[in-house]
């Protein structure tokens, strides 16, 4: 490669110029040219050390085009929604199905992933699946784990909860409200009617189930005192028109399709809403639940209302967990969807409705994921996903790592090279300081004639600055001040030199004049004969 620059042609005669090898050009000071000013440029062989540097520029502009295509490639894959997303449903005929299957046809249609469903019990299954991984979200009723604890409900489920991952909260979405249902023929008016009745509690993975055991201790009551039956949502229909039941705890959200059917369907008139007693004393003892009101007439207004008036009774909050290892991506698309005012209105829920995303974020009973918490208050979202921030740490260290340790290496390997680089001008400096003091002998007497000797000895030094600098790269040459050190002293003695060869030439010229006029003068003497 040759490169032309402005400068001074050098001292001496044009054979002074380097050789032209293929190379990069050098720039030498500017004190060393004559002042004759031309473009003009030499070139200086590189040879392998050329080719490195060419090799190690390639390299650096490879990976800097490189390094944002593959940092964006791994940001999209680690955020990218997961090819399968699996909900639990609940109960067959609750709420819980009914919502969970409408947040599964949302993600499939916007999200274009395959969504599974996976039946259960209720709540405390469900807190089963997400500890075990089976499923990635799935409803609960608030309050249940602490119930299930308090009351020791399935040893087995409580070993998993210990050994299994704590699930997250992601959203409240309506109330869960405590409705009990009374067979027409039953007398359930005060606490002690309670006794010896057959009581439909749910099943043992429920919330129903977590929530009855409250009631009757509430009650003063325990399974032992009551004939309790571990029915299911599609079992109680037709156990109320049988006669099997004489009543059951339903705790889910209110006009619920089981509660509809029993009220307003093929059962109605064969059991009836009844209040809790004592609700507000409940209420006021329990953290978890808050009083609530079941108006006249909600599930039927003719031939006669039901309930034909007010309903006090107790309410608890339905709330969406996830697994904890589910990707960020996936809880703030979830978040999203169920804080959209359309698929509130399409799935009934009034109170997140009205609500929003203050309603829907309050009393979380487990830690919520960041993901949620940026939907609920975006100002905290960081840049970056937190998914692929937590995932890329240990990579991130070890890149920063690897760029301190190749910093370092770069730097004494770089040392290393000028330091053998610096041996290398010692030689030069060595051969300089020889003509230097050679030069001493020479111009010491008047009547010596030393210009030839002196003409050689400008002629060495011009020679060794062109061969020392046919070492050197332009950008060593213009980075190592060792080489500009060395360029320095070369001008300094080719200018000591240059005055004595000056002096010389002028002594010689003088010394020829006054030869002249010497014999001009001897001849206008002669005698005139």
């Amino acid at each position: 490669m040759i490169v032309l620059f402005r400068g001074r042609r050098p001292l001496g005669s044009s054979s002074e110029r380097p050789p032209a090898n293929s190379g990069t050009i050098v720039f030498v000071n500017e004190r060393s040219f004559r002042a004759d000013d031309a473009v003009w440029g030499w070139t200086v062989g590189t040879g392998a050390a050329g080719m490195r540097d060419w090799v190690w520029k390639l390299s650096v502009a490879v990976l800097v085009i490189a390094l944002p295509v593959l940092v964006s490639w791994s940001y999209h894959r680690w955020t990218a929604l997961p090819e399968e997303v699996v909900l639990a449903t609940g109960p067959s005929g609750g709420r819980y199905e009914a919502l969970s299957n409408s947040l599964a046809e949302v993600l499939r249609e916007e999200f274009d992933v395959v969504v599974r469903t996976v039946p259960s019990e209720g709540s405390l299954d469900n807190l089963q699946l997400l500890r075990s991984g089976e499923v990635d979200f799935a409803l609960y009723q608030h309050g249940a784990e602490s119930l299930r604890e308090r009351f020791g409900v399935n040893p087995a489920i409580e070993a998993e909860a210990d050994a299994g991952e704590q699930p997250v909260f992601v959203a409240n979405l309506y109330s869960e409200v405590a409705q009990v249902v009374v067979h027409n023929d039953a007398i359930l008016e005060n606490a002690g009617d309670w006794s010896g009745k057959r009581i439909a509690v749910g099943r043992e993975g429920s919330g129903d189930y977590a929530f009855s055991l409250l009631l009757l201790e509430h009650l003063g009551l325990s399974l032992e005192e009551i004939e309790p039956l571990t029915l299911s949502y599609t079992e109680l229909p037709a156990a109320f028109r049988k006669g099997t039941v004489d009543a059951a705890i339903v705790t889910t959200a209110p006009r619920s399709p089981v509660v509809l059917r029993l009220l307003a369907g093929d059962e109605a008139g064969a059991c009836r809403l009844r209040s809790i007693p004592y609700a507000e004393a409940l209420a006021s003892r329990e953290l978890i639940v808050s009083t609530y009101t079941v108006p006249t007439a909600l599930y039927r207004s003719q031939p006669t209302p039901e309930p034909p008036e007010p309903v006090r009774t107790v309410a608890l909050r339905a709330q969406l967990l996830a697994r904890r290892d589910v990707p960020s991506s996936l809880v703030e698309a979830a978040t999203a969807i169920v804080l959209r005012e359309q698929f509130q209105k399409e799935n009934g829920l009034g109170e997140l409705f009205h609500g929003g995303a203050s309603f829907a974020s309050e009393k979380p009973e487990f830690a919520v994921h960041p993901a949620a918490l940026h939907v609920y208050e975006p100002e905290l979202k960081p840049l970056l996903n937190t998914d692929f921030v937590e995932a890329t740490e240990g990579i991130r260290s070890f890149v920063v790592s690897l760029l301190i340790a190749s910093y370092l290496g770069f730097r004494w390997w770089r040392h290393r090279m000028q330091r053998s680089k610096e041996h290398h001008l010692d030689r030069y400096i060595r051969q300089v300081l020889e003509i230097e003091r050679r030069q001493l002998d020479f111009d010491q007497t008047p009547d010596s004639d030393d210009s030839p000797a002196l003409q050689e000895l400008l002629d060495d030094v011009t020679h060794l600055r062109q061969e020392a600098l046919g070492e050197f790269t332009a950008h060593e040459i213009n980075e190592d001040p060792a080489i500009d050190s060395f360029v320095e002293m070369c001008h300094a003695l080719s200018d000591k030199i240059n005055a004595k060869l000056t002096r010389q030439r002028l002594a010689n010229s003088l010394k020829r004049i006054e030869g002249l006029v010497s014999a001009r003068s001897l001849g206008d003497d002669a005698p005139e004969a």
